[in-house]
């Protein structure tokens, strides 16, 4: 099962796919693939997934964000929308490859099988029908009126994220925890997951990819005690862009406080940390600065059947928190 893509910087291939050609992996044994939301940080080169693994059954969120809607449709009608990014574009070329994509919302199931005698189960805890409603509804205000009337033209992003598929991948005799990039919100977020019954009696999860790169608005207390198991293993990736990069450092004090090892899959972004001033006077005599080394890597879990702790390994520029 695959969850979301990125892309390799060195190989310029999505890095699962990378992963799973070194370890002879068959094709045909991958049965799922998730894009948990369609941000660019999180689906690109998943339309090369699909296209590799043509097996595997496809799963997207219920709600979609207005461009990712438009895409959608186009993809139906046979024309790419204008102006796409390259996460909706990702979308548009997966709807076109598929017989069928596969939408997912609260208790979902998304995958089920026996594997070495034991089940194993992954459903989604997001969206919750709340969000998913609130979603069709803002959609709907896009649309003419029955006087008809010309259609809104430009698209919002709907915030918080409501819209992303967390998962929990239930082994029998222990659980992970997925987070996504799910925002914390009364109605339609964190706290209308963990107070559901159904998703309370999940059993508690070992393993936590942190919601969210690690921000405060994707964390609520109740993630910690009502499904996790205490002192989980935490992972998470970085979010850099612009001025806004995460997690921030009262991001980090507060995660290693809550889990017994924390880890990011990089410390580093591409960009030159340099001052301003400094930054100006290269790019009157060059472009396309970046770090030598820096941006990209890899966090490991394993755990054998029985054993009471999770094998962690880092790869690249991958470290503890």
């Amino acid at each position: 099962m695959l969850v979301d893509s990125c892309i390799d910087p060195d190989s310029k291939r999505p890095a699962s796919l990378t992963y799973l050609d070194r370890l002879n992996v068959n094709p045909a044994h991958v049965k799922a693939i998730i894009a948990s939301h369609w941000h660019d940080d999180h689906v690109r080169g998943i339309s090369q997934i699909s296209e590799r693994y043509k097996s595997a059954e496809f799963f997207i969120s219920s709600i979609f964000n207005d461009p990712e809607a438009a895409s959608f449709l186009a993809a139906y009608s046979g024309s790419s929308a204008p102006g796409q990014a390259r996460g909706t574009k990702e979308l548009f070329d997966v709807v076109k490859q598929r017989d069928a994509v596969f939408p997912v919302q609260q208790r979902s199931t998304i995958f089920e099988r026996t594997l070495a005698g034991r089940q194993v189960r992954a459903t989604a805890l997001s969206p919750v029908p709340a969000a998913v409603w609130q979603s069709i509804a803002h959609m709907a205000s896009y649309l003419p009126g029955p006087q008809g009337g010309t259609p809104i033209k430009h698209a919002t992003e709907l915030a918080p994220n409501i819209e992303a598929v967390v998962i929990h991948i239930d082994f029998g005799d222990d659980a992970i925890l997925l987070g996504a990039d799910l925002e914390d919100h009364q109605v339609h977020g964190w706290s209308a997951v963990v107070a559901d019954s159904w998703c309370k009696d999940r059993r508690p999860s070992t393993a936590y990819k942190v919601a969210h790169h690690g921000s405060r608005t994707g964390d609520t207390d109740q993630i910690w005690t009502v499904l996790l198991a205490p002192d989980p293993v935490a992972c998470l990736t970085p979010f850099n862009r612009g001025k806004h990069r995460l997690p921030t450092e009262d991001d980090r004090t507060r995660i290693r406080a809550r889990a017994r090892q924390s880890y990011i899959s990089s410390n580093a972004t591409r960009k030159p940390d340099l001052p301003t001033d400094q930054l100006k006077r290269l790019n009157d005599i060059g472009r396309n600065f970046s770090q030598v080394n820096s941006g990209f890597g890899s966090v490991r879990l394993r755990k054998k059947r029985g054993a009471t702790r999770w094998m962690v390994e880092c790869f690249g520029r991958a470290q503890r928190l």
